[in-house]
């Protein structure tokens, strides 16, 4: 896809299954985790080495097809490790998929623009996967539709925009529900 669209500007939504249940490693990335005893724990690492391979083949792509400082790189998680199924831990974080916790909803992704964010940049302030489509059609030069949740978060990346991009933040899952205000959270 990459090749056959590196001449224009492209969209690539490219979804992974892993790691995720089911647990299934690839013989060949069994192999290689053979030396890690609990087989849950050698399944989950054949899984995330297997997806770690293939997105950097993606990376590589990019590269070879001269467009790797010109596109704009989301990756994001399902959120927060299945420590029910001892195969990560969220430490020091409490919590695990599916809950409200920190080890749950910490992280929303990563992104890379080579030409636009500087490399290794740890931004803290909350931001949430909604924002992924006001920064892609900012990114675009699109126009961004009135009503949307999200925020262009690259100036507030690079330092260009003070202040954070979400005063407040609410997460719903079923019966579960968490509200964020500044630096305090309360949870149901």
């Amino acid at each position: 896809f990459i090749q056959r669209h590196d001449d224009k500007p492209f969209f690539l939504y490219l979804a992974y299954n892993a790691v995720h249940s089911p647990l299934q490693g690839a013989n060949s990335y069994m192999e290689r985790f053979a030396h890690i005893e609990d087989i849950h724990r050698r399944i989950f690492a054949a899984m995330l080495a297997n997806l770690d391979d293939s997105v950097g083949e993606v990376l590589e792509q990019l590269r070879v097809s001269g467009v790797e400082k010109d596109t704009l790189i989301f990756f994001l998680s399902d959120n927060g490790g299945p420590t029910r199924e001892l195969t990560s831990s969220n430490l020091p974080l409490r919590g695990e998929k599916g809950q409200m916790y920190e080890g749950a909803i910490r992280v929303p992704f990563m992104m890379q623009w080579k030409r636009e964010i500087p490399a290794g940049k740890i931004y803290d302030k909350p931001v949430s996967s909604l924002d992924i489509f006001a920064t892609s059609v900012a990114a675009s030069s699109a126009m961004l539709p009135k009503q949307v949740e999200g925020k262009d978060l690259v100036p507030y990346v690079t330092g260009q925009q003070d202040g954070t991009p979400h005063s407040t933040m609410y997460w719903r899952q079923g019966g579960r529900t968490a509200l964020r205000h500044g630096d305090w959270k309360i949870l149901r």
